[in-house]
Parts: C-alpha cells; sequence; structure tokens
C-alpha cells in the first residue's frame, strides 16, 4: 500500500515537472517572436514624407492683386456758378456721346444776351445814321473846296475882295472838320459794335455752359445733384464711366521692375477660368511708395463677368522652361553657403544632393542635379536638424 501511494507521488511530481517544462519552453518561444520584432537599438529607421521628381514646364509668374475698372472715368462738373434747373439722369442710365445730362439756370445770361443784341442793334442804327452823316459833310466839303478855290482866283486876280476868298476858304476848313468828326464817330460806333458781338458770343457760350452734356457713351454711375442744388466749378455733378473696355489696375513694386515689362502675358481667372491678356501699360514714373501701376486692357470676351471695382488675382508671365525637373519647393535646404540641396531617397537611406535652382512659381521649383522619377524628401515638422546623409528612412506613403 506504501508502494503505490509513493509510485503515485512520484507520478504527480512527474507531471507538475512536465508541465512546468512545457510551460517554460512556450514562454520562451513567445519571447523570442517578440524580441525578433523589436527593432535593433541604434538602426530604427526615420520615417519621412517624400515627393517624386517630375518633369514638364515651369511657367515663371509673379503674382499681383488688380482691380477692374472702366477704361474711362468722367467727373461731370459745371463751367460756371449757377442753381440746378434739371437733372435728366439717374444712377444706372445708359448715355449717348454729347446727350444732355444737366440743365443750369441760365435765365440771366438769356436776358444779357438779349440787351447785349438791342445794344448792337442801336449801335448799328447810330453808324447808318452818322455814315449818312459824313456822305452829306463829304458832299459839302467837296462844294466848299471848289467854292474856295474858285474865290482865291478871282481875289488873287483883284475881282472879288481877299475876305471874302478867306470866308470861303473858312467854310470849307470847317466842313472837313464836320467830315473827320463823322468819319472818327463811325469808326468808334463799329468798334463798339464788334465789341458788343464779341460779349454776345461769350454770353452765347457761357449760357451753352448751362447744358451739362456727356463726353462720351457710357454708364452713370452717380448721381451727386437734385434739382435747386448749387453748382459750381470742380463739384462733381455725376460721374459717367466708359465701359466699352475694362481694364485690370495694379501696382508692381521697385523690385519686380526688372521681369515686368509691357507686353507680358498676364493670366487671371474669372468665375473658375483662366483667362490671359497682354500688359498693356505701365505708368513712367513712380508713386511715393515705390510702387508703378500697370493696366491690363480688356475687351469682348476676355471682358464678360468682371465688375467694375472687383478685386482679380493676377499673374504676370515672366518666362517658360520647358522639360525641366519639378519639385516642391519645400524639399530645398539651405545650406549655410548659400548654395541649396535636396534628400534623395535611394536604397532606404539618403543622399544629401547639391542642386541648382533653375526657377520657381508657388510650390513648385525647376532644379538641375535631380532625374525625373526620384523621391525627395519633404520638409519634416521638426525640420531638417534630424536628417542626415547615409541615414536608413521609411518612406511614409
Amino acid at each position: 500500500m506504501k508502494t503505490i501511494k509513493r509510485i503515485a507521488a512520484i507520478l504527480i511530481m512527474l507531471a507538475i515537472i512536465g508541465a512546468l517544462v512545457i510551460g517554460g519552453v512556450a514562454l520562451i518561444k513567445r519571447k523570442k517572436r517578440e524580441l525578433a520584432k523589436a527593432p535593433v537599438y541604434g538602426m530604427r529607421a526615420t520615417p519621412v514624407r517624400v515627393a517624386k521628381a517630375r518633369q514638364g514646364e515651369l511657367v515663371e509668374k509673379t503674382d499681383y492683386l488688380s482691380v477692374v475698372e472702366p477704361i474711362r472715368v468722367a467727373n461731370i462738373s459745371a463751367r460756371l456758378t449757377a442753381a440746378v434747373e434739371k437733372v435728366l439722369h439717374d444712377e444706372g442710365d445708359r448715355v449717348k456721346a454729347g446727350e444732355t445730362l444737366v440743365l443750369l439756370d441760365g435765365r440771366d445770361i438769356r436776358e444779357n444776351i438779349a440787351a447785349v443784341r438791342a445794344q448792337v442793334e442801336q449801335s448799328q442804327a447810330d453808324l447808318a445814321s452818322n455814315q449818312a452823316t459824313a456822305a452829306s459833310l463829304e458832299h459839302s466839303l467837296s462844294y466848299w473846296s471848289r467854292e474856295a478855290q474858285r474865290d482865291k482866283t478871282l481875289a488873287d486876280k483883284g475881282d472879288i475882295p481877299a475876305a471874302e476868298a478867306e470866308g470861303t476858304a473858312d467854310k470849307a476848313n470847317v466842313a472837313q472838320g464836320k467830315l473827320r468828326a463823322a468819319k472818327q464817330k463811325s469808326t468808334a460806333i463799329a468798334h463798339l459794335i464788334q465789341s458788343l458781338k464779341r460779349k454776345a458770343a461769350e454770353l452765347e457760350t457761357k449760357l451753352g455752359y448751362c447744358t451739362i452734356t456727356s463726353p462720351y457713351k457710357g454708364l452713370v454711375t452717380q448721381r451727386l445733384v437734385d434739382p435747386g442744388d448749387l453748382a459750381t466749378p470742380g463739384k462733381t455733378l455725376m460721374v459717367v464711366e466708359d465701359r466699352s473696355q475694362l481694364k485690370l489696375s495694379f501696382d508692381v513694386p521697385q523690385q519686380d521692375l526688372p521681369r515686368v515689362r509691357e507686353g507680358l502675358d498676364v493670366a487671371f481667372r474669372v468665375g473658375g477660368a483662366e483667362r490671359e491678356a497682354k500688359l498693356s501699360h505701365m505708368y513712367p514714373s513712380l508713386s511715393a511708395t515705390r510702387m508703378l501701376k500697370a493696366e491690363v486692357y480688356l475687351s469682348g470676351a476676355t471682358a464678360e463677368g468682371l465688375a467694375c471695382g472687383a478685386y482679380v488675382p493676377l499673374s504676370t508671365i515672366t518666362g517658360r522652361r520647358q522639360s525641366v525637373v519639378l519639385i516642391p519647393a519645400s524639399c530645398l535646404v539651405e545650406s549655410p553657403k548659400g548654395k541649396p540641396y535636396v534628400f534623395v531617397v535611394k536604397d532606404e537611406h539618403l543622399d544629401a544632393r547639391q542642386v541648382k535652382r533653375l526657377g520657381s512659381h508657388g510650390d513648385e521649383t525647376a532644379v538641375a542635379g535631380v532625374k525625373p522619377g526620384e523621391e525627395v524628401v519633404r520638409n519634416t515638422f521638426l525640420g531638417w536638424a534630424l536628417l542626415s546623409s547615409g541615414e536608413k528612412v521609411e518612406v511614409i506613403r
């Protein structure tokens, strides 16, 4: 009986030992699998994001913000001070060239014109009367001149007294003086008539200023006056815009002037669609802020959908590079010496490669030194300080 109990105890002990051995073996195998998965110390790959270099065209652009303006704007004002009598157009009205916009009160001017014309008529009548008098005096002078000559001949022969001949000569002299005075008066009256006519013409011109017309076909965009208001020179009454053409106006900083010039292609977007035009005009002088105003003239289809006063992003195309290698600008690393380089991923390791920047626009940069299809590291959150050439990396797709 004791022998059986001893054998049973031994069997139980052996079973426990076997279970412990089997459990230990399983634990060791699991630990080995976990260790196999763990990275080797000092050899962990650095995760990076990359961009694939591609071959294409780089359009070099300089971006600006332009404003849409009409081709011409007229600030309509009066040439004289007068009360506004009528306003014939309102905001939004389309007007023709020469069409009346505003009428000013010209009653005083009309009265002055009538008075001057009456003076002209009276002066013309006076001139005619004086000319008739002068004609009569010419006949009288002719008669007394003949009589004076005859009496002088008779007096020289002693047929009549010398005093009688002298009296006849005096009458001829009186007639001559009256004729000279009449002619001078006619000349003065004629000058007065010319002066009055000039005054009448000036008043007619001034009366014409009471009718204010549109300088060209356009749109009334502002009405700033009502009947009864006082119009004065320099005070804007209406604003008329010529929208037969539009223009995009923008300011070019002084540092951009070597690249921007008249005739360059210009690109802008309207309603999601891109349009192109030419840089039409650049002003000759810089402003106080060292800006040069530039304008792009638009007409027809290129101007459709644009509203005056709207801001429109615009790009001047300063150059085109064909068949160049393009990478994101964020891939470039500036060295202390000012020469850029990039990190190219090759066989899961970094290759620091110096490149030459050929041009850029927006986030795209054309470079020499990278082949199309190569993967170039983008700038990471921590920057470039943790990367180095030859470092093992893991590309995050």
